[in-house]
């Protein structure tokens, strides 16, 4: 299926690395095609372009306006009396050769359901949970096939455990995951990219930050 609207905008998927914010936390918004989830559970996309700065063709305002239209139609289909905008625009900027357009979401429902339906590949994941450690593994999750990131070796369930409520991601399919805070532990097919960016290559992955 061809790619309409803000997705087909998307010329540069490849990971630009993302540098430090404040001490502790990763740069917001991503300079990068990512996910992100912040310490408290906000969801964020960040679609990033390539563009020549002396191409008039590109235009701030069209751009702004697209991303505009996009999530006034999902809005208007899928927002409630509780939540009438479970998408919104964070950010839409074109400066130096790059584009980016940052959504927010209201749930991780609304994020996989808004980039499948606006075709945005670099962001969809097939499912997306926000918990915590403690939530999510007690009873549940890998037992076994964890990584301590700070010392490079393998963990159980237990050892990632032992430290409570640290904020979680449970991401499924081929996506980049960029948190606040510095990744601890993982599980699952994921490739680091620096402290704070996950890529997951396939299935479902434990992500879990500070």
């Amino acid at each position: 299926m061809e790619r309409t609207g803000m997705a087909a905008l998307v010329l540069a998927a490849g990971v630009i690395m993302s540098a430090c914010g404040p001490r502790g936390s990763s740069t917001f918004p991503p300079q990068q095609n990512a996910v992100y989830v912040s310490r408290e559970g906000e969801l964020y996309t960040a679609l990033m372009e390539s563009y020549d700065p002396l191409d008039t063709g590109y235009r701030a305002e069209e751009l702004q306006a697209m991303a505009s239209r996009e999530l006034a139609d999902y809005n208007s289909q899928y927002g409630t009396p509780d939540t009438p905008e479970p998408v919104t625009l964070s950010q839409c900027t074109m400066e130096g050769g790059k584009a980016s357009v940052v959504y927010q979401y209201a749930s991780p429902e609304d994020l996989c359901r808004f980039t499948l339906i606006s075709q945005d590949t670099a962001n969809h994941p097939d499912s997306l949970v926000i918990t915590t450690n403690t939530a999510g593994l007690t009873g549940s999750g890998p037992e076994g096939g964890w990584t301590d990131v700070r010392k490079n070796s393998a963990v159980t369930s237990q050892e990632v455990l032992k430290k409570k409520d640290l904020p979680m991601a449970v991401v499924s399919g081929p996506v980049t995951v960029q948190t606040e805070g510095k990744i601890i532990f993982y599980s699952g097919a994921v490739d680091l990219t620096d402290e704070y960016t996950a890529k997951v290559t396939e299935g479902t992955a434990w992500i879990v930050f500070r």
